[in-house]
């Protein structure tokens, strides 16, 4: 018997992409699935069109915020609600490949079989493409240049890596999602760091979706270039960024201090320490502890900002 998946996706006035992304979840190789829509209060057709999947197709279910939460609460809150074995995390307005869940299911089992009744997650690469032409932009991790195998408790403090669109978790996460800090910066990269430490991160090297690139985006497939075009003309903002940066990693030791191994209870005290360390302080700490970020020019500019 086939274990089943379910697929949490937080909407907002998305009625222009999400036919095409729901068709594409209805169409999965793998055909056991939820599909939860969690909708954050939009006020165009949205929640209409997706009442009207919910009656073609009973794996659709739709639930409505009271009040608009905002996108990481509104996936926390969608996680939360699961009870399936599996949970896959989607936005509006992308489109997955037709053995998306498939494929990630298989490395899940693999990395489960290697962690045994721990919290796994399993993220993959995406392709990047143009909302107006379709066109291909190249693939996330190739464009971003982001190390993925850096996914160790020191480097996620500072990085994250795993795209939440392409995220697959196991249950055994959830009793680490009791408490939910206002600190959190994004999801995933809060389950990224819950599963570094109590559990396992495997990746897959395939762009299992089709990552769509447009004004609208949340958290977009930004090139390197355009990533370090922001880091030079914003550096009051990536400052800030990089103290919430900070506070995240303290929260995250304030919440699950007393599960962490010692060398782990070390490695979350130096990074917390970091918020109100001196300037060469934050450097020495980021130095000996590897709280460092994904390769020489990306590293050169955080500890330029540090």
């Amino acid at each position: 018997m086939k274990e089943q998946v379910e697929i949490v996706m937080a909407t907002y006035n998305g009625e222009k992409y999400i036919k095409e992304q729901l068709d594409s979840l209805l169409s999965q190789s793998y055909p056991d699935l939820l599909v939860d829509v969690c909708d954050d209060g939009s006020t165009d057709g949205t929640v209409s069109i997706v009442k009207e999947y919910e009656k073609k197709d009973s794996r659709v279910r739709l639930f409505e915020n009271k009040t608009n939460q905002g996108y990481i609460r509104n996936f926390m809150s969608g996680i939360v609600r699961c009870d399936s074995p599996y949970i896959m995390l989607c936005d509006q307005d992308d489109i997955w490949n037709w053995d998306k869940v498939e494929l990630t299911l298989e490395k899940m089992k693999q990395m489960e079989r290697e962690n045994p009744e721990k919290p796994v997650l399993v993220f993959t690469d995406a392709m990047n493409f143009d909302s107006s032409t379709g066109k291909k932009l190249g693939r996330f991790h190739e464009m971003s240049h982001l190390n993925v195998k850096k996914v160790d408790t020191a480097h996620l403090f500072m990085e994250n890596k795993c795209i939440g669109c392409t995220i697959m978790m196991n249950r055994a996460i959830l009793p680490y999602l009791k408490e939910l800090p206002e600190e959190i910066r994004v999801h995933d990269w809060w389950l990224a760091l819950i599963c570094s430490h109590f559990g396992a991160i495997g990746y897959l090297p395939e762009a299992t979706l089709m990552y769509r690139q447009h004004e609208g985006n949340q958290i977009g497939g930004t090139s390197y270039s355009g990533y370090l075009k922001k880091r030079v003309s914003k550096m009051k903002e990536q400052r800030q960024v990089l103290f919430d940066t900070y506070r995240q990693g303290k929260a995250f030791l304030q919440v699950f201090d007393s599960k962490m191994t010692k060398e782990q209870r070390k490695t979350a005290t130096k990074f917390a320490a970091m918020t109100d360390a001196s300037f060469l302080g934050r450097r020495y700490l980021a130095l000996r502890y590897g709280f460092l970020k994904s390769g020489l020019i990306r590293n050169a500019g955080l500890f330029f900002l540090l």
